[in-house]
């Protein structure tokens, strides 16, 4: 439980840094209007990662 406790926090900073760089420093000349897809699929990438951290944080607490 601990195991995948820590990797969806390391997949959540990742994706966290990840947004952050772009942000920062966009290297896409194209950036502006290709915003939304990226938007997009960072979203997926916070939902996917959250929700299992969270659900997994419940559970250990829960059944400690």
């Amino acid at each position: 439980m601990n195991v995948l406790i820590i990797i969806s926090g390391v997949i959540c900073l990742l994706a966290l840094v990840t947004t952050i760089i772009i942000g920062i420093n966009p290297k896409d000349e194209n950036y502006t209007n290709t915003t939304i897809s990226k938007v997009v699929w960072l979203s997926v990438i916070y939902i996917v990662t959250f929700i299992p951290l969270t659900v997994f944080t419940l559970l250990y607490f829960v059944m400690r």
